[in-house]
Formats: structure tokens, C-alpha cells, sequence
């Protein structure tokens, strides 16, 4: 794998050659953008490119024995940084400074790939401030984030950042047709979707996972016939042992989306989960609310992102879609319009 065979992102890729090609590597990059668009496998390929033996045309050659083992995982100069149960903590941060202690062990330059560095805790983030702040020669730290103001603004400046873009159409669908084997027709309509997203592309081929998106769209439907007293245990068994949250509400916000679109344009063909409930829903609420409760779904995922009690911000979901979308008197006269949920 090359810098060629991360799908798209042409500039981000034309700023990390130049860099390359000038041999003035910075100490620090944020790869910035939205889940499913690279940012991970681009930082793993820089770091392979800082390291191959024989690079050939701003691309790590993929054959020499730095590339074979970082493109396994076993590069002892290879460091990489994930979040544990939604943190990333003091400790993990520690480990790391110890191995930054030595030399790169093998390679010209140790990559340091901190995943979701949003997830950083406060003690994590001021000890890789003082890291950055007096950076280990031959040392190279790329953090990858969905929501950079999340970051210290301390953090922010010590790092080149590098913006990438959500996915074009035909970029998605050709990944699509070429590693899934999804007729064309199929994998186009997939890209439509996916909102620039390979990720999100992705689960919506994957069978399982969109059984899992009816199922939580099951579970909104239901919320019309629940009392108010009756919500607060079904919200309390989706949350316990539930790591796809996040991935629930995102479902929910592209449902709300599919009510968006038929409201304004009467589309149902480009809806993201085909369903007759979409179609009921819709007719229920005007648009100016829809647009409220899609904005709140995104506010309570930022909230979920910041590790908020998730209770409580499922909470907030729930009982905004139950009073403004299956509300006794929706289909009589319009809701009013929330300013904001608070989580």
C-alpha cells in the first residue's frame, strides 16, 4: 500500500510529498476530517515513506523490510496511540514518553500515530504538550481528530495541520466495486449515501450492520407509544454494554435526514434506510423542526465524543423526538422550536 491506495485526498497528499521531497519534516501533524476518510491510513503511510529503503516517486516501495513490517504492525519504530473505554489517559501517555527515551530503533524516524486525539483526557493532553513543546530528535507525532476545537489550542499550534475532505462520488465507488464486489449500480447509490464517508459507505453494504440501523430505528418508532416514565428504562437497556452508541445515533440522524429530504423535495429514492416509517414520520412535523431535532442528534454526539453520561444524552434524543415527531397533537399544529437540548 502507497499513498495511491488511500482513496482520494489528492491535496493532502501533493502537501505530504512536497514535504517529503524538501526533507523538512515538521515534529508534529493533525490529519483533521470527518470518520472513513483516511486520515489513519495516510498517517501509517507517511511514516512508511519517512522510513522505506528504496522510495520510488514520493511512494514507499512496499517491498523492502521497513515496509513489510510496518504494513504488518511489527515496526518496533512505530508507535500507535488508540483510546481505552473512551479516554486517552495519563499513562498511556507516560509509556510512550519512555520509549521516546531511546533512539528510533531501526528506521530514520519513529512515527507516533495518536488515533482520536480528541479523546485525550486533561492530564494526557498537557503531558503531550510538554512532548511537543521540546520534541525527541527523529521523532515524528501525527494525530489524527474528527473535531480539532476539541484539541488544546496549545496542541493545535505546535502541529502542521492537514485538512482532509470528504470522499467524492466516483472515488467511493470505485472502492466500493473493487473491494466489495458491489455491482455498479449498487455501489453508486452506496456513495450517495455514505456523505463522503468510505466508512459509512461501508456499513451500508454491510447486511448486519444495516439489520442493526432497522433495529434502532425500531426503537424510535416505539417511542410515540411510551410514557414518559416508560422511556427512561428503555434508554437505560440501549446504553448498558452498548459500544455502537455513537453509531446508533448516527443512524438516527441519517433517518432524520430521509425525513428532511422527503419534507423539502418528496424524494424517497435517495433515502439512506428505505422505510415505509420514514414516510409516516414526515408527514407529522414541519421541516423548521426536523432541522432542530437533526441538529440536536449532532450536538448529542459531540456530547457522546466529550465521554457526557450517555444516559442522559440518549435521554435528550429520545424525549425531543418523542414530544416534537410522534407528539399527541403533531399532526395538528406545529411544534415549537427548540433552541437547543441540553445534555
Amino acid at each position: 500500500m502507497s499513498f495511491e491506495d488511500v482513496p482520494g485526498q489528492p491535496r493532502a497528499k501533493r502537501f505530504l510529498r512536497r514535504l517529503f521531497q524538501s526533507g523538512r519534516i515538521p515534529h508534529a501533524m493533525l490529519f483533521s476530517g470527518m470518520a472513513g476518510v483516511g486520515k489513519a491510513a495516510m498517517a501509517l503511510e507517511l511514516v512508511k515513506l519517512l522510513n522505506c529503503h528504496a522510495p520510488r516517486d514520493m511512494n514507499a516501495c512496499d517491498a523492502c523490510g521497513s515496509c513489510l513490517k510496518l504494513r504488518k504492525g511489527i515496526h518496533p519504530d512505530l508507535l500507535v496511540v488508540k483510546a481505552e473505554r473512551a479516554f486517552i489517559k495519563l499513562d498511556q501517555i507516560r509509556e510512550m514518553r519512555a520509549r521516546l527515551r531511546f533512539q528510533p530503533f531501526e528506521g530514520k524516524w519513529r512515527g507516533i500515530v495518536i488515533e482520536n486525539a480528541q479523546a485525550l483526557n486533561e492530564e494526557a493532553a498537557n503531558a503531550l504538550l510538554k512532548l511537543l513543546e521540546e520534541p525527541p530528535q527523529r521523532n515524528i507525532f501525527l494525530l489524527t481528530t474528527l473535531e480539532p476545537q476539541m484539541l488544546l489550542p496549545t496542541i493545535l499550534s505546535r502541529c502542521c495541520h492537514v485538512r482532509f475532505q470528504p470522499l467524492d462520488l466516483e472515488t467511493l465507488a470505485k472502492v466500493l466495486e473493487e473491494e466489495h464486489r458491489m455491482p455498479e449500480s449498487k455501489a453508486r447509490q452506496v456513495a450517495r449515501l455514505s456523505e463522503g464517508s468510505l466508512e459509512r459507505a461501508r456499513c451500508f453494504g454491510d447486511e448486519e450492520r444495516m439489520g442493526q440501523c432497522k433495529e434502532t430505528l425500531k426503537k424510535i418508532e416505539g417511542l410515540g407509544r411510551l410514557t414518559i416514565l416508560e422511556l427512561f428504562p428503555l434508554v437505560a437497556n440501549w446504553v448498558q454494554g452498548n459500544e455502537a452508541l455513537e453509531q446508533d445515533l448516527e443512524w438516527i440522524k441519517l433517518w432524520m435526514r430521509d425525513l428532511i429530504l422527503y419534507r423539502l423535495l418528496k424524494d424517497h429514492q435517495s433515502f439512506s434506510v428505505p422505510d415505509e416509517r420514514t414516510l409516516r414520520a414526515a408527514g407529522c412535523v414541519s421541516v423548521d423542526t426536523l432541522f432542530v431535532l437533526y441538529d440536536n442528534i449532532e450536538k448529542a454526539l459531540q456530547q457522546l465524543r466529550r465521554n457526557a453520561n450517555k444516559n442522559l444524552v440518549l435521554e435528550g434524543v429520545c424525549i425531543a423526538i418523542k414530544d416534537d415527531l410522534y407528539g399527541k397533537n403533531c399532526r395538528n399544529s406545529i411544534p415549537q422550536r427548540r433552541k437547543s437540548l441540553s445534555f
